[in-house]
């Protein structure tokens, strides 16, 4: 193993409070393959090295590398070993299903309160270039904790541009605007009122911390580690909507599913 892959994998994994180590070692070798840590097509160091560099097992860096092939991250060449792929994928969903379905998929129900609605000046830079506008310019700020069962399981922030749902129509606009609106994320009230227009988009999958107001309304201390997925969506072709989700993960478990949706 090299210098600079080395460096890019080794380290301990922020895998506490319930993330899966898994999920850590995949977060950990996609970053290194964006980065060029670990360059297209180049052969990847053995299982054996890579558990030693992160401080896991062979069995869960083979679950993580099990991941990245089904992903295209990763292909195997029988009796070599396992390379980078030569064209890498989109990190995400082609097309990104509502965060309450997704977190649904492995347990009962979610719930889906919203606790802000606000129209205002988008900030920073990131946030206006991720749904299509300047920084400054006025869009849909939405926050909501998604439970079950009553205790807190997730916490979404969403943006829409204002003036790009405002040519969407009154419904677009009370589906957005309303604080009282259905017990459903943004992109669900959405895709209600206009069908499955939305796509394609990406997600970032990484792991943090939520500081303290926002792990407050998690029920969390605030260096609790959390799983952040931030997505983003385009809409005939341009930049629409962004949200970012901070899951605890100790009563979640996620599917890493990076498969086209119809």
């Amino acid at each position: 193993m090299d210098r600079r892959t080395e460096a890019a994998l080794a380290g301990p994994l922020e895998s506490t409070g319930g993330i899966p180590l898994r999920v850590a070692v995949y977060s950990r070798i996609t970053e290194a393959i964006r980065d060029g840590s670990l360059p297209i097509a180049s052969l990847l160091p053995s299982e054996t090295e890579l558990g030693a560099a992160m401080g896991v097992s062979r069995t869960v860096v083979r679950e993580a590398l099990m991941l990245l092939e089904e992903d295209r991250f990763v292909r195997s060449r029988r009796g070599i070993g396992r390379f980078v792929a030569d064209r890498l994928p989109h990190l995400g969903l082609q097309k990104i299903r509502p965060i309450e379905d997704l977190l649904g998929e492995t347990g009962q129900p979610v719930q889906v309160r919203r606790t802000q609605n606000a129209l205002q000046p988008s900030s920073p830079a990131f946030t206006a270039d991720a749904i299509g506008i300047l920084p400054g310019e006025p869009s849909w700020f939405i926050e909501s904790v998604i439970s079950r069962d009553g205790a807190p399981i997730a916490l979404l922030q969403e943006h829409v541009p204002a003036e790009g749902l405002d040519r969407l129509g009154q419904a677009a606009v009370a589906a957005v605007a309303d604080d009282q609106a259905d017990a459903r994320s943004v992109l669900s009230a959405l895709i209600a009122v206009l069908g499955p227009t939305f796509g394609p988009g990406e997600t970032d999958i990484t792991i943090g911390v939520p500081g303290a107001t926002r792990g407050k309304l998690l029920g969390l201390p605030a260096n609790s580690p959390v799983l952040i997925l931030t997505q983003t969506l385009e809409r005939e072709g341009h930049p629409f909507y962004l949200s970012k989700a901070l899951i605890n993960t100790n009563p979640v478990q996620l599917t890493i599913s990076h498969s086209a949706q119809s």
